[in-house]
């Protein structure tokens, strides 16, 4: 018997629609970031990606991968990107949370947070290497990117977790 099994599949069902829903969302939500200019220097808060940190952080066993590889392919195409730039990010970075899902749990929310700033500079930084000009600019932007995200990403914890309760376990 798998860790996750459900003997109630409508409750397997709202809990994957709600992942979908989110995910679709944010990359919703940034798309619209993006085309109405709320980015500096080319980039915007990565909403998608803390949504799908969340998602693997809360629900390891009931999101996978196949949720990071469509939210990734869904915002390469609304962004513009090389198919499977953010794919293979989104399944970089939740393989890792999802493999060190315990720890990240057992963190206080400003260490949370401090992690999650981590992560999206990273994330950015990646972006920035391989897909724009580098200048003293655009470092400036991936740390306020990362700051931003790090305030954002208790709203957001929360909210999430609030919506989880409300429609995965009723």
């Amino acid at each position: 018997m798998a860790y996750f099994s459900s003997t109630n599949p409508n409750k397997t069902l709202s809990t994957q629609s709600t992942i979908g829903i989110s995910l679709i969302l944010g990359v919703f939500f940034q798309s619209l970031l993006n085309f109405f200019s709320f980015e500096i220097y080319g980039s915007s808060i990565p909403i998608t990606l803390m949504i799908l940190i969340y998602w693997n952080i809360a629900l390891p066993k009931n999101i996978g991968l196949s949720w990071s590889f469509i939210s990734g392919i869904l915002l390469d195409l609304n962004l513009g990107y090389f198919l499977g730039t953010h794919v293979i990010l989104f399944l970089f970075i939740s393989y890792l949370t999802q493999r060190y899902f315990h720890r990240i749990r057992a963190m206080f929310q400003i260490q949370q947070s401090i992690l999650i700033a981590t992560i999206v500079c990273l994330y950015l930084l990646s972006l920035y290497v391989f897909f724009q000009e580098f200048s003293f600019f655009v470092i400036l932007a991936i740390i306020f990117n990362s700051l931003i995200s790090a305030f954002v990403w208790p709203i957001l914890f929360g909210l999430l977790r609030l919506i989880r309760r409300k429609y995965t376990y009723a």
